[in-house]
């Protein structure tokens, strides 16, 4: 049966990449890497994938040849990934794996049928040091002249250098998890679930994925904010409760977000087709 056959190249799957498996379950819980939500992202795929088993059993079984292809392209790119010390790369041949062996047995059919819990499994990997490193420089610098503008506008006193904040008593360094890429990752993952669930058009699932960076960007600027206001407030105490308290409501926020971002863009599209009826 193409079911037991598919656990069993899963089960061969996880067995050969099983120290790149093991890393990537590192990650999650790995505090530089702010990957804290990929834990949540397998189940929710593997949740996907059991809720559309009705229409996953009318694809008729059609395997491709091709598939063993990509099984043997995705080794070669863990290979290269090992030797070159490139995890992003070593951790995506997983996924090309994946696709084959399911091409194999079940052919590119069930592949695109389960195209989007596939692609989700993206969001468990940390993206390349490269760009990252460049998203959270720009990030930082945005934050800290945003966080900087808002105070000020609230009548305190600030004075800013790169990302850093001086206020009267207290000193703010906007770090890279200040930034937004922690809850941007985060955010991202709760926009991808929520269009899976709620939205139907991809061009809409485009726009609400889209808005996970403003949505990132101005909780994280909330969170500057509250902290400078701790911190003059209530001192050192103040600070260190408002940092750790604000870090999830930024991801609450951003969760809050996707649902007005959805009802705006539907609000916009209806008004839009009501017009040009």
């Amino acid at each position: 049966m193409p079911v037991m056959r598919l656990a069993v190249v899963g089960a061969l799957l996880v067995l050969g990449f099983w120290p790149i498996v093991t890393g990537l379950y590192g990650s999650w819980f790995d505090e530089h890497a702010n990957m804290e939500h990929g834990m949540l992202v397998l189940p929710t795929a593997a949740y996907m994938v059991w809720r559309s088993r009705a229409r996953l059993r009318e694809i008729p079984v059609e395997p491709s040849a091709w598939g063993i292809v990509l099984l043997l392209a995705g080794a070669a790119q863990a290979m290269l990934g090992l030797a070159a010390h490139w995890l992003w790369i070593s951790r995506t041949a997983i996924l090309v794996s994946i696709v084959g062996g399911i091409a194999a047995i079940h052919g590119f059919r069930m592949v695109r049928g389960l195209a989007y819990p596939i692609t989700l499994l993206l969001l468990m990997i940390t993206p390349p040091t490269f760009i990252y490193e460049r998203i959270t420089l720009n990030l930082q610098l945005l934050a800290s002249r945003l966080g900087e503008s808002c105070l000020e506008a609230l009548g305190y006193p600030v004075l800013r250098e790169g990302n850093i904040l001086e206020l009267v008593g207290t000193r703010l360094s906007v770090q890279e998890a200040c930034s937004g890429i922690r809850s941007l990752f985060s955010i991202l993952f709760v926009c991808a679930v929520y269009d899976y669930f709620f939205v139907r058009a991809n061009l809409m699932r485009a726009m609400i994925l889209l808005t996970a960076v403003p949505i990132a960007v101005l909780g994280n600027i909330g969170r500057i904010v509250a902290i400078g206001v701790a911190s003059q407030r209530y001192g050192q105490l103040g600070l260190e409760t408002a940092h750790v308290t604000f870090g999830y409501i930024a991801v609450l926020i951003g969760a809050a977000g996707c649902v007005v971002s959805h009802l705006l863009f539907g609000s916009i599209h209806r008004a839009w087709r009501s017009r040009h009826a």
